[in-house]
């Protein structure tokens, strides 16, 4: 078992908000990471609208402009070497077809996506002109995020033949990579007329390991809020975590809830916590960190090392997923949004859709 600080202090940056909380990412244990595939397109026929691998077919589907497996010699890029082939849209990349857009979408499976190439230009392949990128996951045609890069595109054929990295496991400063989508669709917006992927690295997951049937929840003016749900048949599963948000964009972990043991035919789940105090929640265990010092000048030393460290990790707190209802003693007409996340044994995320509850 390892322990990363690091980890833990961006795991708290994001929300978690309290020192247990913290203790307990701190002290799971460390999977491995599931095998990848990436197809590079070089075995794949020109002209096609389809490419398979690792026993999947995807389906290249336009959303503007027109796109399909193109070639041409030594344009594309692999992630360490020039190849010819790539998904492009060439012969729509024209001054008046501005925004192109394409989807990477299966018929049944799901799969998740750890990183791909773009080379982004516009129609005469002048790569130094402003423009911006949107990655948008989607399963059964639900949005299970997006994200727009507005920075950092490549301008120079001298490095990686021209190819900007767009990594999901940091994209924006967030991990997407452990979503189970069946569609990836990737937009281009400002200059940028030409688009073209290549080296698309991703993960099969054949089915989802849970299935949602019901989730509901109540909130009372004193921010007390309990949530329900219920799952038809579960695979693997490890535990759920209950999200909130107060502008359904920006997410704080709420409570986790561990997977019945006995329900690969479903089960039913409850939590309660109070939202109006979680954030404090964990400090009472300070002093338990403090029990091995015994003399007095060594357990003050450590109070201070301890709160320094907590305070410099959770210092964005209120900024980076707090839920900020508005700092009432009476929560009565606020709304807040909530989601559940499924998390596999392997470490591997699930997000429901989103709810809205209303305190009353």
């Amino acid at each position: 078992m390892k322990i990363s600080l690091i980890n833990c202090f961006k795991a708290c940056q994001k929300g978690i908000g309290s020192t247990m909380l913290i203790v307990a990412l701190c002290t799971l244990p460390t999977y491995l990471s599931a095998q990848t595939s990436t197809e590079t397109f070089e075995d794949e026929t020109t002209g096609s609208k389809t490419f398979t691998d690792n026993g999947v077919t995807f389906d290249i589907v336009d959303n503007r402009g027109i796109f399909d497996i193109y070639f041409a010699n030594n344009a594309g890029w692999t992630g360490t070497s020039k190849d010819s082939k790539f998904i492009d849209n060439s012969g729509t990349a024209l001054p008046t077809n501005l925004n192109p857009s394409v989807s990477i979408k299966t018929g049944s499976s799901v799969f998740k996506v750890n990183k791909f190439w773009t080379f982004l230009s516009d129609n005469a392949l002048k790569q130094n002109v402003t423009g911006t990128l949107t990655v948008t996951g989607k399963l059964a045609g639900v949005t299970k995020f997006t994200q727009t890069k507005t920075t950092g595109f490549n301008t120079t054929l001298a490095t990686n033949n021209g190819y900007t990295l767009i990594d999901l496991t940091n994209l924006n400063g967030q991990n997407y990579s452990n979503i189970a989508i069946d569609e990836i669709q990737v937009s281009a917006d400002g200059a940028y007329t030409y688009l073209a992927i290549d080296a698309f690295t991703w993960v099969k997951q054949s089915t989802l390991p849970v299935t949602l049937t019901n989730f509901t929840a109540s909130l009372n003016t004193n921010g007390v809020l309990k949530a329900n749900w219920k799952t038809a048949s579960e695979k693997n599963n490890s535990h759920f975590i209950l999200q909130g948000s107060a502008d359904g964009k920006t997410w704080k972990d709420l409570v986790r809830k561990n997977a019945d043991e006995n329900a690969t035919a479903g089960a039913g789940y409850e939590v309660e916590t109070n939202i109006g105090t979680l954030t404090l929640a964990g400090f009472g265990l300070l002093g338990l960190l403090l029990l091995p010092f015994t003399n007095k000048r060594y357990r003050m030393f450590a109070f201070l090392v301890v709160v320094a460290v907590v305070a410099a990790a959770c210092a964005k707190e209120k900024n980076d997923g707090a839920l900020n209802l508005g700092g009432e003693k009476s929560l009565s007409g606020n709304t807040i949004y909530l989601r559940l996340v499924q998390v596999d044994h392997d470490g591997a995320t699930t997000y429901s859709e989103a709810i809205t509850v209303k305190a009353k």
